[in-house]
């Protein structure tokens, strides 16, 4: 069953987690590490591993070199994995059979647990409507049901390879944030399903993949502004300038930002990407602050 899956993990100064990952991922599956120009030892601990690592000269964001990773695959599913996640035993294995019973399904997450334990759900997206919103009760302690979705997360992404393929794989133009968003509604768009398994399980670390500080926070905040305006426009959601600039009113004029210098680096930034995008510019490659 594991000869039937690639696991491509992108790196980016990951030094410090890659190597738990590897670990924790079951013999006999394909991984290939696609490090996005790190300064630090990642490429050489995904090699001495035993990883297939792809080196990229230059950062060009976590969608292409996702792309990247799962060019030529010839199995029948791509998993996408952060490596700050730890992968249980039986994981795949049961993402596996989950996808032999819903054929249809294009993608699928397992449960994803954060660094307490708990589970981590994605409810929402710039993408659907309220209506469309996952359950809340989806992310109660112990959930095991399989349900279909309408939404889901990057962190853990597992893929039907023709799914993939199909739709064009991820948006290259998205340099990060709600590259995942755009992948799994465009399948739903082109017919397939999108599915959480509770039964498979992930462990996440969140924001560990490429180390945090108030800068890196603010930089986050200012993709996550610019890749959402564009994920609207691209796909016709109503008055996103108008959205993206009251998002940006209400981060600025958060009492949190009296308390935290992060949560005030962050707003500036949103704000920031918010007045400087350009629909053009962006398509180009012109997204650095």
């Amino acid at each position: 069953m594991h000869d039937r899956i690639r696991i491509v993990s992108v790196a980016f100064n990951s030094a410090q987690v890659i190597g738990d990952f590897l670990a924790s991922v079951p013999k006999g599956i394909e991984v290939v590490v696609v490090d996005n120009n790190s300064e630090d030892a990642s490429r050489d601990i995904a090699a001495a591993m035993g990883a297939k690592v792809i080196a990229l000269p230059e950062n060009r964001g976590f969608g292409t070199a996702c792309n990247r990773g799962a060019e030529g695959n010839d199995k029948e599913f791509v998993f996408f994995c952060n490596p700050d996640s730890t992968l249980t035993p039986d994981c795949c294995r049961l993402l596996v059979e989950a996808a032999e019973k819903h054929p249809k399904a294009g993608a699928m997450n397992p449960a994803i647990l954060n660094r307490r334990g708990a589970l981590r759900l994605d409810r929402r997206s710039a993408l659907i409507s309220p209506s469309e919103y996952t359950d809340r009760r989806y992310a109660e302690a112990g959930n095991k049901d399989s349900v279909e979705v309408n939404i889901l997360t990057g962190a853990a992404l597992f893929c039907r390879q023709q799914a993939f393929d199909e739709v064009g794989g991820f948006d290259e133009k998205i340099f990060l944030y709600h590259e995942d968003d755009d992948l799994v509604f465009r399948m739903r768009q082109a017919g397939w399903t999108l599915r959480i398994e509770h039964g498979a399980t992930v462990s996440h670390l969140g924001g560990k993949s490429s180390g945090s500080s108030i800068k890196g926070a603010a930089l986050k905040a200012y993709f996550i502004a610019q890749s959402r305006m564009y994920v609207e426009r691209r796909h016709g959601i109503s008055a996103p300038g108008l959205r993206a600039v009251l998002r940006a009113l209400a981060k600025i004029t958060s009492p949190l930002n009296l308390l935290s210098a992060r949560k005030r680096a962050q707003a500036l930034a949103y704000l920031k990407g918010t007045l400087r995008f350009d629909m053009m510019r962006y398509q180009n490659g012109d997204y650095m602050p």
